[in-house]
């Protein structure tokens, strides 16, 4: 392996290092009663033509309701029947992948509000907020994740809402990389810090306005 290639092999390997410590110190603040979580803000997908993708004739896609609830709860049991109920009351929609009548992966959408707490805010009539998404351990490893993005921009998108939203923990780099590769930016990076649940706030710590 010639020089270039080892000093590249060794960035990328300590890419994952670089994230672990950082976190591990949080895990111990947050323990003490001091806790700082930065996420991005992103937007889904920032470039035009985000592409289609098929599977398997035997899975199928598309918003699911209340009647899917005891299917939702097998899948994962977070959130549980009762809150799932509470969403679909709210308004929320619930977006599936389904293997015949088995759910396989599920994503929720906030047509209301970004109701992430530390960047709570209204939406606009044309977007839409995506957040709970979940695929079976079993089944993944088979696009069936990024199927249900893609199908669900364009479910969305038929409904009239065009711009979708949601957030990433900055030290998730495996979720960063699979949202990058569906073509979302990050906006930009903040920072939530609670210290004994006397103090609670958000801080602006970079916006990315050239990715915009």
């Amino acid at each position: 392996m010639s020089k270039a290639n080892m000093s590249l092999y060794e960035k990328k390997r300590s890419r994952p290092l670089r994230s672990r410590i950082p976190a591990a110190l949080l895990r111990r603040l947050s323990r003490l009663g001091i806790e700082i979580h930065p996420f991005l803000l992103v937007r889904e997908p920032a470039r035009p033509g985000d592409g289609r993708m098929t599977l398997d004739s035997r899975f199928s896609s598309g918003f699911i309701g209340a009647d899917d609830i005891p299917e939702l709860v097998r899948l994962n049991p977070k959130p549980d029947a009762a809150e799932c109920a509470e969403w679909f009351q709210r308004g929320r929609r619930c977006f599936a992948v389904k293997d015949g009548s088995r759910i396989v992966a599920r994503m929720w959408c906030d047509l209301e509000e970004f109701n992430f707490p530390p960047s709570y805010r209204k939406l606009e009539s044309h977007e839409a907020y995506l957040f709970a998404a979940y695929t079976d351990p079993a089944c993944r490893g088979r696009s069936i994740a990024p199927f249900m993005r893609l199908s669900c921009y364009g479910a969305l998108r038929a409904i009239g809402r065009t711009s979708f939203f949601s957030y990433t923990d900055y030290f998730n780099i495996t979720a960063r990389r699979f949202k990058e590769k569906l073509g979302a930016v990050d906006e930009s990076l903040c920072v939530h810090v609670n210290v004994l649940g006397c103090f609670s706030r958000t801080f602006l710590m970079r916006r990315y306005a050239s990715r915009a």
